[in-house]
């Protein structure tokens, strides 16, 4: 997806929010701002809002003086997701389909997003989680990606948030166990940037136990392949299946030149309900056929 006029909206919010989080003043927020209106008036339209989008964090966190601002509070949402577990396995076990429930448990933990313009907390998260069985998703191409696991020998899944990222592995936990052969690749980016998931994530939910990580070399909130990697980009198109998580992903990948693409989010804004042909604050299992929906 390239960038629209709303996307400059959401990035200049973006400013006010971390000069109002961080107190900076009005003098230091001004200068962030002016700095950032300043790149934004030169940037290339034609990219997608993730690639802005890291641009925009690069100036923020100088201004703010910390390379992960939001460490504490991502180390908050692992910590509380990871409490669920017993409940959110359970409720997989005794599901008549748990890999659709398990799917659907791993997309509502992507509400979690502090770069989006919807508010929650972790009461709502929770309440979605436990009530998953009632929420529908808008588009559904979950058969096809089963399907398309049962033929795979290798899975790249392509992590978001955290707290969503405990979510992701305890589908992963399950997919290990319905597909054993299947080798399965976890994907993180390669810098600390908004709330999105690094290493440090990975590790402190321990993702090593069910899958392979690795890190994509970039810091878009994303997954811009012409950014990434060479390692990781040989890995995106050899993988049998990808399994592309948030709302990042899929405005950087909705047009990649490859099939098996699975796009797991939560459409958070009009841009890209409108894209994927979906309503504002619905999920979605969605294949990619490398164009837009209209």
């Amino acid at each position: 997806m390239k960038l629209e006029l709303d996307c400059v909206t959401c990035n200049v919010n973006q400013v006010i929010k971390m000069a109002k989080q961080f107190e900076l003043g009005q003098s230091a927020g001004e200068k962030m701002m002016k700095e950032v209106l300043g790149y934004l008036s030169v940037a290339d339209y034609s990219q997608c809002n993730p690639a802005i989008t890291s641009k925009v964090w690069e100036i923020i966190v100088k201004h703010v003086g910390d390379s992960d601002p939001y460490k504490e509070i991502k180390r908050f949402y692992n910590d509380e997701m990871m409490k669920m577990a017993d409940v959110v396995k359970e409720k997989m076990n005794q599901s008549e389909n748990p890999f659709v429930t398990g799917l659907k448990i791993a997309i509502t933990g992507n509400l979690i997003d502090f770069a989006a313009k919807h508010s929650f907390n972790m009461d709502m998260v929770k309440d979605r989680i436990m009530n998953v069985d009632i929420i529908h998703l808008a588009i559904d191409d979950s058969d096809r990606l089963y399907d398309n696991m049962k033929r795979a020998k290798s899975l790249l899944y392509l992590g978001d948030n955290c707290g969503e990222i405990v979510m992701d592995k305890f589908f992963i936990e399950y997919l290990r166990k319905e597909f054993p052969e299947l080798d399965i690749y976890f994907a993180v980016r390669g810098e600390f940037v908004l709330n999105d998931i690094t290493r440090e994530d990975a590790d402190e939910v321990g993702m090593e136990e069910v899958a392979k990580v690795v890190d994509n070399g970039d810091n878009s909130p994303g997954t811009v392949i012409d950014r990434t990697s060479d390692e990781f980009r040989e890995l995106y198109y050899d993988a049998d299946v990808v399994i592309a998580k948030g709302q990042g992903n899929y405005e950087s990948l909705s047009e990649t030149d490859r099939k098996n693409v699975f796009h797991l989010f939560m459409a958070k804004c009009d841009i890209v309900a409108k894209s994927a042909g979906t309503e504002v604050m619905s999920i979605v299992c969605v294949e990619n056929n490398g164009v837009e929906r209209k």
